[in-house]
């Protein structure tokens, strides 16, 4: 009887333990801080957002829709991994958020983190695959 007793005990404490699901922490504190240097907009200006299909996509499909995470890039940014407004706003020139209204706000130091210093491309499509060369320069002068 005593030995039922110390199984019975041992099941009931071994499996009250694993009650709880923890997540691991993948990534750095900072992950979600911007202007930090461990943010996760950070790191996409370094190496882009390959790597993050690897949890948050599928990288056949070129989606950020949550994949094995299930957290996706969509819950934060409306535009998706870009990080910009959702598509129909930052194309619309009379929009708030239209891309050439926070372009003149932000300057060439925060799209060109992305998009190059020169707007030609970086680890995103460079302004020039819609706007001419003389666009391009004259916004950077």
């Amino acid at each position: 009887m005593k030995r039922i007793s110390i199984i019975v005990f041992f099941l009931l404490t071994f499996f009250s333990a694993c009650t709880k699901t923890g997540e691991p922490q993948m990534h750095p504190n900072a992950w979600l801080i911007t202007g930090e240097s461990e943010s996760h907009m950070a790191k996409i200006s370094e190496s882009g957002t390959e790597s993050c299909q690897v949890c948050h996509g599928e990288p056949y499909l070129n989606d950020y829709y949550g994949g094995s995470s299930g957290v996706s890039c969509y819950e934060c940014h409306k535009g998706g991994p870009s990080g910009h407004p959702a598509w129909n706003e930052w194309m619309e020139p009379e929009s708030d958020e239209s891309h050439g209204t926070l372009f003149l706000d932000r300057g060439v130091l925060d799209c060109g983190s992305c998009h190059g210093l020169d707007l030609t491309g970086r680890i995103a499509t460079g302004c020039d695959a819609c706007h001419t060369n003389q666009e391009l320069q004259t916004w950077l002068d």
